[in-house]
Order: structure tokens, then C-alpha cells, then sequence
């Protein structure tokens, strides 16, 4: 019974996206603190990406129950042992300064905002869902 408590409810979708959120806000904040080093490029991993794997994920264990979800191999995301593992393709889609830098500091502020936002859109659910649980156990609404 408590292993259903947690894998039929969202909070596992939502702990992935919150690991997600932190790995890709300390990437974006190595873009920042690197965007004045010679030759640097930024690297990133697209939200998307990782948004339609969890999708795939939830889907099949919705359909054939695993007790937890899987991620396929291959993605720029993945989960194992060691936890979650990033693997960011170079941005480049801004124009070369001269010392071979590709920077935009208005962009990758722009990624930072985002990210937080998401961060912090799952942590809340996060804590809704942690909430319901703790207004069941003490029967109160």
C-alpha cells in the first residue's frame, strides 16, 4: 500500500522535473559565470526535450507499471545510479566576437528566468502534493 502512495501519484514526474530544473539552472549558471572567457561557448539542453521524455515516461508506466519512471537511453537526459546526467550541445546561435566567444548575456538571463520559474512551479507542486498527503494522514481538509 505505501509503495502506491508515491509511484500513482505526480510526485515522482515532479521530483524528476525539479532535478531537472536544478542540474539545468547550475549549466546556465556556468554559461554566466564563463561568458567573458575567450573562446567559451554556452551549452544548454533543451526543456523540450526533456519535458517530451517525461511525457513518454509517464505514459508507459501508466500503460505497463514498472514502479517507477523509466527514461529511455540516448537523450540528452538520463537517469542512473549516480543520478541525473546532462549532456548540453553548444548554443550557437548568436554571432562570434572576436575572441571566438558566442555571448548573450540578455539570452542566457533569459534561460536563467525560465528555469527558475519551472524550478519553482514544480517545488510548489511539490508541496501541494506533500500537503494532500499530510491533510489524509491527519484527516483534517
Amino acid at each position: 500500500m505505501k509503495s502506491h502512495l508515491f509511484t500513482d501519484s505526480p510526485i515522482p514526474a515532479l521530483a524528476r522535473a525539479v532535478q531537472f530544473a536544478a542540474a539545468r539552472q547550475k549549466l546556465i549558471a556556468s554559461n554566466i559565470a564563463n561568458i567573458e572567457t575567450p573562446g567559451f561557448r554556452p551549452s544548454d539542453v533543451n526543456p523540450r526535450e526533456f519535458q517530451s521524455a517525461l511525457a513518454e515516461s509517464i505514459e508507459r508506466e501508466q500503460t505497463t507499471p514498472t514502479g517507477g519512471l523509466v527514461f529511455d537511453e540516448g537523450g540528452a537526459v538520463s537517469f542512473g545510479a549516480e543520478g541525473l546526467m546532462l549532456e548540453p550541445t553548444p548554443i550557437g546561435d548568436n554571432v562570434l566576437f572576436h575572441d571566438g566567444n558566442d555571448r548573450s548575456a540578455e539570452h542566457l538571463m533569459q534561460m536563467l528566468n525560465e528555469n527558475f520559474y519551472a524550478f519553482k512551479a514544480a517545488t510548489q507542486l511539490v508541496r501541494f502534493n506533500f500537503g494532500m498527503i499530510d491533510a489524509a494522514i491527519r484527516e483534517r481538509p
